[in-house]
């Protein structure tokens, strides 16, 4: 009998998993069982930890994405709209210190961008509008002494 339910439960696996289809990404759109996928996709690296998050709408990026290097911290969280990057962008480096802050809209550079080295000093103040360098743009040294300046 406890055979009996072993092969019953076993065969019910096997019937489930060949039921579950795959996300597919073909030129930027998301599918699953050939249908514009709705959701959020997990992508994974070759030893199967997670590598990235997306939220999927009707087939397109829309929404958060998270991307994480392979020790499990997270990389980058960027923001989609219409498959297009679309909000803040924020970088980290693999020891969770935040490297970069930008933003997007309909996926130009737009705003402020914010750049820190490794050790979280300050390096760079940018600005962006639709895709164009702005403002004044400032660099910083090491230890956050501003540099130079530039205005666009």
């Amino acid at each position: 009998m406890k055979k009996l339910l072993v092969l019953v439960g076993f065969l019910a696996l096997i019937t489930t998993a060949s039921k579950a289809q795959k996300i597919e990404e073909i030129d930027g759109i998301y599918y699953k069982n050939s249908k514009k996928y709705t959701g959020t996709y997990q992508g994974y690296y070759d030893d199967n930890t997670l590598q990235s998050e997306v939220k999927i709408k009707n087939g397109e990026k829309h929404g958060k994405a998270t991307i994480y290097f392979k020790n499990g911290h997270v990389n980058e969280i960027r923001s989609y709209k219409h498959n297009q990057m679309h909000g803040k962008w924020v970088m980290y480096n693999e020891h969770g210190i935040k490297v970069s802050v930008a933003r997007y809209k309909n996926g130009k550079k737009h705003g402020k961008w914010i750049i820190w080295n490794d050790y979280g000093n300050l390096l760079y103040e940018l600005e962006y509008d639709n895709g164009e360098k702005n403002g004044v743009w400032k660099k910083y040294d090491e230890q956050g002494n501003l540099i130079s300046e530039r205005k666009y």
